[in-house]
C-alpha cells in the first residue's frame, strides 16, 4: 500500500503524520523550500515546496547531486529520509552546496525501536518485521554532530510526540549553514 492510501484511510496514522508534518512546518526558513526524497508529496504540498525524488516528484534525481544552483535554496527537508541513505555525509555536504547562507535544513529521523514497541502495543505484528530499507538508526546526538562537522550549527531540537527521545517516535534537528 502506497503513502497517499495509506494516508487517505485516515484513523490515527493520519493524525500523527499530520501532527508530524505541523511539527515540521514550525521550522520552516525561508523560500523555496526543497522537499528531499519527497515520496509521494504528501507533505511537499503541504509545505508548498519542490519536491525532489528519485521515483517521483517536481523534480527527479539524487540526494547526492542536485541539479540547483550554489547557494539558491532557502530551506531543505529531509524527512525520513537520512536513516535510507548509505552516504549521509555526502548527502548533506550536498545539501549545504544548494543552501543560502543562513539556509535550514530540517532533519526527521524514527525512533525504529519505538515504533516496535507502538506496533506491538497496538497488535499490528506484521509492521514489527517489516523491511523498511533503514541503513542506520540515528540518534540526536549523531545527527547533531553530523550537522556541526558539515558546516551547520544548530538551531533546534525535538523529539515527537514527547520530547524525551527514549520514548519519541520522531526526532527533528534543524541546523542553519553558517
Amino acid at each position: 500500500m502506497g503513502q497517499i492510501e495509506r494516508y487517505n484511510q485516515g484513523g490515527i496514522g493520519r493524525w500523527y503524520w499530520d501532527y508530524r508534518d505541523r511539527a515540521v512546518m514550525r521550522h520552516l526558513g525561508d523560500n523555496p523550500i526543497l522537499d528531499v526524497g519527497c515520496g509521494e508529496m504528501i507533505t511537499t504540498r503541504k509545505m508548498g515546496a519542490i519536491g525532489l525524488d528519485i521515483e517521483s516528484g517536481d523534480v527527479r534525481g539524487s540526494v547526492y547531486a542536485m541539479q540547483f544552483a550554489q547557494g539558491t535554496i532557502g530551506t531543505v527537508t529531509l524527512l525520513e529520509v537520512i536513516e535510507h541513505l548509505h552516504k549521509p555525509w555526502d548527502a548533506i555536504m550536498e545539501i549545504r552546496r544548494v543552501l543560502k547562507p543562513g539556509g535550514r535544513l530540517i532533519v526527521l529521523f524514527p525512533n525504529d525501536r519505538t515504533f516496535k514497541i507502538a506496533w506491538a502495543l497496538a497488535g499490528m505484528w506484521g509492521e514489527i518485521g517489516r523491511d523498511r530499507g533503514h541503513v542506520k538508526q540515528w540518534t540526536p546526538g549523531l545527527a547533531e554532530y553530523m550537522l556541526l562537522q558539515s558546516g551547520f550549527y544548530r538551531v533546534q531540537h525535538e523529539s515527537i510526540p514527547v520530547n524525551c527521545w527514549q520514548i519519541a517516535l520522531h526526532h527533528i534537528v534543524v541546523a542553519e549553514k553558517l
